[in-house]
């Protein structure tokens, strides 16, 4: 008998090819590493992952577009006009000949421990006002642009801290939605908030796990305080970039009423 249900835990996952050939490009990985060594990672890391997060936007309802980047060899993060004579490099752009940027994902990622505490999340608001500021300068210049923000984390840090404290990957989740969704693209005290945000868990190896497997939460999701999301409550690459092509697309349809009779 074939078993066509989907995987509802992370040990019956498979890696994700574009993830795995992202931690192949990054090399080896080493906490022990000093500052420049863990920087040098995580920026490759970075590319190959935007690669991977640009392939699946060419499979998207979205491929008719500019989408970009191709390829490492083309180069990553693509200078992208704002107008004005300003221009921003994101990682991943989705963009028309005519409207200009539509789809834009920023990545940030917290790849290593920390020194000292051993927790992944030291260093969260310093990349999430990093973030902040990226999307503030692209909405504006382009308030209707719509902006991802994906932030990466190794699965252990589910699991990095006392029991009477949150996960930094909880923490994670928790500080992104803070700046995520836009009430109004009009109001400028918006303009730093993401349109949508996701954090990113993914294995290199040392888990217990394959390496490449990742799961995405959408931030608008309650995550455990500790441990494990749940797999039905992740999404993997291809249904995360679905889901921000679906709510990127997304317009409200009008119901009209019936008029009333003329009289005869």
């Amino acid at each position: 008998m074939i078993d066509n249900q989907e995987p509802n835990r992370w040990a019956d996952l498979d890696p994700e090819p574009g993830i795995v050939r992202a931690l192949e490009h990054a090399g080896d990985r080493n906490e022990s590493d000093d500052q420049n060594g863990k920087r040098h990672w995580s920026e490759n890391f970075a590319n190959a992952c935007a690669v991977a997060i640009a392939d699946q936007f060419r499979k998207s309802d979205l491929r008719k577009k500019r989408i970009l980047p191709d390829s490492l060899e083309s180069g990553t993060e693509p200078l992208t006009p704002l107008g004005s004579g300003t221009s921003k490099r994101i990682d991943v752009t989705v963009t028309d000949p005519i409207l200009g940027l539509e789809v834009g994902a920023s990545l940030k990622g917290l790849n290593f421990r920390d020194g000292k505490s051993r927790y992944f999340d030291k260093n969260i608001t310093g990349r999430l006002y990093e973030l902040g500021d990226e999307v503030r300068l692209v909405h504006e210049h382009l308030p209707h642009a719509f902006m991802i923000g994906i932030v990466f984390m190794p699965l252990a840090s589910v699991a990095d801290k006392t029991e009477r404290s949150s996960s930094s990957f909880a923490n994670a989740v928790v500080k992104l939605r803070e700046r995520t969704g836009r009430l109004d693209a009009a109001l400028a005290g918006q303009s730093s908030r993401c349109d949508m945000g996701y954090v990113a868990l993914y294995t290199t190896g040392e888990e217990g796990y394959p390496s490449g497997i990742i799961r995405f939460l959408n931030v608008e999701n309650p995550p455990p305080r500790r441990g494990r999301p749940r797999v039905e409550d992740t999404f993997s690459l291809r249904e995360a970039i679905d889901e921000a092509v679906a709510r990127a697309t997304y317009t409200k349809s009008i119901t009209w009423a019936e008029p009333e009779g003329d009289d005869n």
